[in-house]
Order: structure tokens, then sequence, then C-alpha cells
């Protein structure tokens, strides 16, 4: 991997994922979450439900990952978690555990920067919570005009996963 321009890495992979963050947003933390799997590769789309994302992004990475997001999520106050139930095992396909009988994933999730992520609280609150923020999809095989219309736009906050 190869550091092209801060928070921007490419591997040899097409799929473009911007984690966009307004700073002015409202930020309300539920006491309850149900948390699924969902499909975040390389289609040109938006999501608005960064939870689940961020959730899935956490499978990706394994029951360790799952349990610092389940962590994370009761020390802000969330009392109920619901999700699937997951069976972990190894895949021939990642190096590391695998949730079995979960449909979704993301894409390179594990160029999501994880650890600098919980280090800073008020950040993913605002990506998890926030009223404004979303994930946009894309892919380098299509037009990405959308990624310099984000560059361009001033207070919101940006994290590029390019792959």
């Amino acid at each position: 991997m190869i550091q092209i321009r801060k928070g921007c890495f490419e591997t040899n992979s097409s799929s473009v994922h911007a984690l966009v963050i307004p700073d002015d947003q409202t930020i309300s933390i539920p006491t309850k979450v149900t948390l699924y799997g969902g499909e975040y590769g390389w289609e040109n789309e938006e999501y608005g439900d960064t939870l689940n994302y961020f959730y899935q992004a956490c499978v990706d990475q394994g029951r360790e990952e799952v349990n610092r997001f389940f962590n994370y999520l009761k020390s802000k106050g969330v009392e109920e978690i619901h999700a699937p139930e997951l069976h972990w095992t190894k895949s021939k396909y990642y190096d590391g555990e695998y949730a079995e009988n979960n449909d979704g994933w993301v894409d390179h999730s594990g160029e999501i920067p994880f650890d600098e992520l919980f280090a800073n609280e008020h950040l993913l609150d605002s990506f998890l919570f926030g009223s404004g923020a979303y994930v946009r999809t894309g892919n380098d095989n299509s037009d990405l005009d959308w990624t310099e219309e984000l560059n361009n736009q001033d207070g919101i906050t940006i994290i590029w996963k390019y792959n």
C-alpha cells in the first residue's frame, strides 16, 4: 500500500469509498440499535446508514473488531444491541476470522482507519450518529467527478478509502 496523499491510499482494486462527516450536524445517540450486514462494494451509491456500514466493516475484520465496536457503543450509552448471530470460521479468502452466515461485506474494509476513528470519539460519533453523515461509494471504471466535488466542499471531513 502506498500513501498518495493525506488520508488516501491506493492498492490494486478500483473501489472508492468516502466517509463524509459534516462539521455542523446534530449527533443523536440511541439507547437501542439493530445492526445487520450489507454489501458495500464499488457501485455508485450513497448510504445514509453509517452505523451499519461501520458494523459490517468491523464484522469483516473479525470478532475482536466487533467486540471493540460493541464496547464503544455501550460506552456511549447504547443499552441494547441487536445483531444477527454470527458463526465465526476461517475463510480461505481472508487471513483471519470470517462471519460464515453474514452475506454482507465492505470492499477492502481493512483500509478503513479503525484505530484512528476509535481514538477520535467526536469524529466517530459524528460518523456513526450524525444527522448528515453518509458513505459515498464508486469505482475508477466510471465517472468519479463526485470525488472532486466532495474535495471542494467546505464544512465536511472526508475519510477516503481508495483501493
